[in-house]
């Protein structure tokens, strides 16, 4: 039973430090002007999309990532 709290706590925190850092590599690439066309808050917009409608995204990461799909300003109507 301590295995698998200890398993679920790793991966719950796994989860939230994986989804911390695709956010930060957005928030560079948007300083930089993503690397070609559009603006910052596309390449924010569009790398909150994709953890939102992956498959595997936990809800509580999913409910995490539209707060802040919708904080930035990003388009509601492409939300699943």
């Amino acid at each position: 039973m301590k295995h698998a709290r200890k398993l679920t706590t790793a991966i719950a925190l796994a989860g939230m430090v994986g989804s911390g850092m695709i956010l930060g590599t957005a928030r560079l690439e948007a300083k930089k002007g993503g690397g070609g066309g559009g603006g910052g808050d596309g390449t924010i917009c569009s790398a909150l999309l994709s953890v939102i409608t992956y498959k595997y995204t936990s809800p509580t990461i999913r409910d995490y990532a539209t707060g802040l799909y919708l904080s930035y300003g990003c388009d509601p109507s492409l939300l699943p």
